[in-house]
């Protein structure tokens, strides 16, 4: 039988679903993107920051930069996990990545985690 590729569904629904995903999943960050300017992937940017952030079968990491309501532009890192083994570590692990994309390109990330696991 072969393994579910959680990674790639979660591509595809990004790709294709994203502003529904998000008003689902986090409708409070959705009603304040202005949805009428495209979305950007910053996915090149977030693996020159963070180059462990390829994916594999426990994890995905998708960066857009999105067009605020009120004007300015801001970014959300969705970080997905499909383990059954939480990571204590994993907000630092975050907030520490996000940082350091502030540092190097000067917007700030506000991130998201979505945990998926049989446990």
């Amino acid at each position: 039988m072969k393994p579910i590729d959680f990674v790639g569904a979660w591509q595809f629904t990004l790709e294709h679903f994203l502003q529904s995903f998000l008003e689902v999943a986090f409708p409070v960050i959705a009603a304040v993107i202005d949805w009428k300017v495209p979305p950007v992937s910053f996915d090149k940017e977030l693996q020159e920051i963070v180059p462990e952030t390829h994916p594999d079968p426990e994890r995905f990491d998708k960066l857009i930069r999105f067009r605020l309501i009120s004007g300015l532009d801001a970014c959300l890192w969705i970080h997905f996990e499909f383990c059954n083994h939480p990571d204590p570590d994993l907000e630092d692990r975050l907030n520490n990545h996000c940082q350091r994309f502030f540092d190097r390109f000067g917007v700030g990330v506000t991130h998201v985690t979505v945990l998926a696991g049989e446990e």
